[in-house]
């Protein structure tokens, strides 16, 4: 798990930069919708990242040849340490969402309030859209008093709206990567520039056909909802967006106040850098075809080795010789498909290499996130009398398409 949640930190956060800096600064000058729809580039990358790439064999002509002793699997309590640091932020945050929800849901009342499609809540100081399936505006008890008949209209309008644009789903996607990804600073940023789009996007939607004098009365609902917000609603701000948040209210009445240009071109620039991410992100992680003969291959870490024995009778008639084995790798780093392509003698030596190469186990190749199944891997185990007994060695100037390996009399006894 960790592996996977390392592996998206690239392609999220470079998408996570793009998108706040659209929002910062482009937001006016390409349009509150399409800034907005933006966002969809999150989980699309996700998705794009994690295709199921281990379906496809990867040739192990496309990977440099290794050699024994290289770097040693990561060690088993470091990754234990940073799954639990992982598993308890995810644990806190997730605790923390369902208590605040059960909390406003206790809060609301059980009948609508008279004339709207709203419910009373005593946890909404402003009103808002409430719940992760089946939405519920909620308003304070106040709301009649604190506004007039025109804008109670408009407000509710606004809220309406969000559920119209399914902002309830896109929050709950949103909440999700935030629990998923808690250590990342970038994406708390981001959930402010996302909560800031999303509320322009309804407001503009909201606004369309409206009078001057209609806008204008929008906008002074904007600031009494704002006056009326307490510190209390920030805790809940992250997990259901509410129509006068404070820190937003800046951004919102400018983009009231100034129209929106739609700059074709910017727009145009914005979707091509989208769309290259996205498209680089899959030509990333497609298996890369390497047909140059001289290509070195066979960059696997090997974890396990069980050194073959070497046959008695061979032994006692003094007999030498070799056996290449065709193998593969699975996801989970276990040989597969053994198939012996040459031995010299033939078959003195192929039950002996055939049931050592079995046995062996290799660390997993990694790739987008995805563990990788590699096929058609070489090794040439290398039958001598006259080797060192102490273990056995790997041919250096051996093939670069094989990985050769020397047996001595007595291994594995």
């Amino acid at each position: 798990m960790i592996d996977w949640i390392i592996a998206q930190q690239g392609i999220v956060s470079l998408a996570l930069v793009l998108l706040m800096v659209c929002e910062h600064f482009f937001t006016l000058k390409i349009g509150a919708s399409l800034t907005y729809k933006l966002w969809a580039l999150i989980p699309g990358c996700l998705i794009v990242n994690n295709l199921p790439m281990s379906l496809i064999s990867m040739p192990a002509n496309s990977f440099a040849r290794y050699v024994v002793g290289v770097k040693p699997p990561l060690n088993t309590i470091t990754f234990e340490t940073w799954f639990t640091v992982w598993a308890t932020g995810v644990s806190v945050i997730t605790a923390y969402v369902l208590v605040h929800h059960m909390v406003i849901w206790a809060s609301i009342s059980k009948r609508r309030a008279i004339n709207t499609n709203a419910y009373y809540s005593t946890k909404a100081d402003t009103p808002m859209l409430f719940g992760f399936v089946s939405p519920k505006v909620l308003i304070p008890f106040s709301f009649k008093s604190t506004f007039s008949i025109q804008q109670q209209a408009l407000v509710l309008e606004h809220e309406n709206v969000h559920r119209k644009h399914y902002d309830h789903l896109w929050n709950t996607l949103a909440l999700a990567t935030v629990t998923l990804f808690w250590f990342n600073p970038l994406v708390w940023l981001a959930l402010k520039s996302f909560r800031i789009n999303q509320e322009i996007a309804c407001d503009h939607t909201v606004m369309k056909g409206k009078t001057d004098n209609e806008k204008l009365t929008y906008a002074k609902a904007l600031v009494q909802c704002a006056e009326h917000c307490s510190n209390a609603l920030y805790a809940t701000r992250g997990l259901y967006p509410t129509f006068g948040e404070k820190r937003t209210m800046i951004k919102r009445l400018n983009a009231i106040k100034q129209p929106m240009r739609n700059n074709k071109v910017l727009a145009a620039g914005v979707l091509s850098i989208a769309a290259m991410l996205t498209i680089n992100t899959a030509l990333a992680n497609a298996p890369v075809a390497v047909t140059k003969p001289e290509a070195k291959i066979n960059q696997a870490s090997p974890v396990k080795r069980v050194p073959p024995i070497y046959p008695e009778k061979a032994a006692e008639q003094n007999i030498e010789g070799f056996v290449v084995l065709s193998f593969d790798i699975t996801e989970t780093g276990a040989t597969d498909n053994v198939k012996v392509v040459n031995s010299v003698p033939a078959g003195v030596f192929d039950k002996s290499a055939k049931v050592a190469l079995k046995q062996w186990e290799y660390k997993p190749r990694i790739q987008g996130g995805q563990r990788m199944r590699q096929t058609g891997l070489l090794v040439q185990l290398d039958y001598q009398l006259g080797a060192s007994l102490d273990t056995a060695s790997v041919e250096k100037n051996a093939s670069p398409e094989v990985e050769r390996i020397i047996i001595p009399p007595n291994q594995g006894k």
